[in-house]
């Protein structure tokens, strides 16, 4: 926000107007709000959302579209800065993913974007996989890939500031304070389950060093780290997947938000170097599933779960972070309630 634009801000509601913020995350998302005005990231804090996982179940319904209407409907009315979103946009897989795309772009992106929310993705495994691969092609990942590129270009394109290797792909959302990794963990077929910790460390330091105060770091990703239901995720390869987390940790990572299992859930993980928080937010229309809070690695501890479409609710203030998950009840068609809420005390 220009300088004359926040002093407007400030003469029409006042200084302490500025402090008041939340921001969203998403079922497989993340969605920030505003109690009163949008502010920029150089202000008191940053509102964005979270969710993810909005794919149909047949060939002639690739996306929810009942429940994407609903989300993107009450993203618009909580007039984030940006919505994160997990992946799982599509049914995909072996059907016709560049004529699927476009449909999501159009019923989920085209809206939020006119209403001035910016959208930022990541793949899903339903986005990794297309229909038969052509004469010469041999890596889905690569072929996938180039179609993500084609179909989110222009003015629906994303940041192109991340591997060489994964651009468009894996990138970082920086407003003020705030830092966000977009991991994609199908880059290659080598790297399936796997994010790239390297490039985040590098990008954590050059962003450190603009920041006088603690970056509120966050991250989001298809896959879960450590597994709920799906047993293809990160914990697959253990070793990078540890990598990850305590990478993150180190960074001061806040909240790392995923998709892939349909439903939502908040655990946590203690290791030597801190809290891993893990929002598993495949609220987004994708069938719905049980899960009884039982992980595979018992070192993985619940907090909540429901089974419930949604989005996850996050304020971030100078002395704290909250966190709030709603839902609505009956399958998409009752209330819209809170399911859980965390606050986050701010480093010093």
């Amino acid at each position: 926000m220009e300088t004359n634009q926040l002093e407007t801000v400030r003469r029409v509601l006042g200084a302490s107007a500025l402090g008041a913020l939340r921001f969203v995350v998403y079922g497989a998302c993340l969605t920030v709000l505003c109690a009163c005005a949008r502010l920029d990231a150089g202000g008191k804090g940053v509102r964005f959302c979270v969710t993810g996982d909005s794919r149909g179940g047949k060939v002639s319904e690739p996306i929810n579209d009942a429940i994407v209407k609903k989300e993107v409907r009450a993203l618009i009315a909580e007039k984030p800065d940006f919505v994160l979103f997990t992946g799982d946009l599509v049914l995909g897989y072996t059907h016709h993913l560049e004529n699927e795309l476009p449909l999501w772009r159009k019923a989920f992106m085209a809206p939020l974007k006119k209403a001035g929310v910016e959208v930022y993705a990541c793949r899903g495994n339903h986005e990794m996989y297309t229909q038969k691969l052509k004469k010469g092609e041999r890596d889905k990942t690569l072929v996938t890939a180039k179609i993500w590129r084609s179909v989110f270009t222009g003015e629906f394109a994303f940041p192109d500031n991340g591997p060489a290797n994964a651009k468009g792909l894996t990138y970082y959302v920086r407003k003020g304070n705030v830092l966000i990794f977009v991991l994609d963990n199908y880059t290659t077929k080598s790297t399936i389950s796997e994010v790239d910790v390297e490039w985040m460390k590098k990008v954590f330091a050059k962003e450190s060093r603009k920041q006088s105060k603690p970056l509120r770091v966050f991250a989001i990703c298809h896959e879960p780290a450590f597994e709920v239901l799906h047993r293809d995720c990160l914990a697959t390869k253990s070793k990078k997947r540890d990598e990850f987390v305590k990478a993150f940790v180190a960074m001061g990572g806040l909240a790392f938000f995923c998709g892939h299992d349909h439903l939502y859930d908040h655990s946590v993980v203690k290791t030597p170097d801190g809290e891993f928080r893990q929002f598993v937010c495949g609220t987004a229309g994708a069938g719905l599933r049980d899960f009884k809070g039982k992980y595979k690695n018992k070192n993985v501890v619940n907090v909540k779960t429901a089974k419930a479409f949604g989005y996850m609710v996050v304020e971030v203030l100078p002395t704290k972070t909250i966190l709030t998950m709603k839902a609505w009840s009956n399958g998409g068609r009752g209330k819209l309630v809170v399911v859980d809420k965390l606050e986050i005390p701010a480093r010093k």
